[in-house]
């Protein structure tokens, strides 16, 4: 449940982004790219015998690394 809520929130956070003419060339790619990336990194964790729990906990750092780079202040 956490995991959903934590998704939402980056998720609010790259339209709002999209709706306000902020966001990037390079964000887009990112929101695509990551998604295929962390499926890759989830099929590893469960073929060399992972615990599904191993998988929602990387998901976790990922959304977290996602945050924290949207929530930082830009540079000028």
């Amino acid at each position: 449940m956490t995991l959903m809520v934590e998704a939402a929130r980056v998720i609010e956070m790259r339209l709002r982004m999209i709706a306000l003419g902020r966001s990037t060339p390079g964000e887009m790619l990112l929101m695509v790219t990551e998604k295929i990336d962390a499926m890759e990194e989830a099929k590893a964790i469960i073929i060399r015998g992972g615990n599904p729990t191993l998988v929602v906990d990387h998901y976790r750092k990922i959304i977290a690394a996602n945050a924290a780079r949207l929530q930082a202040p830009k540079k000028v």
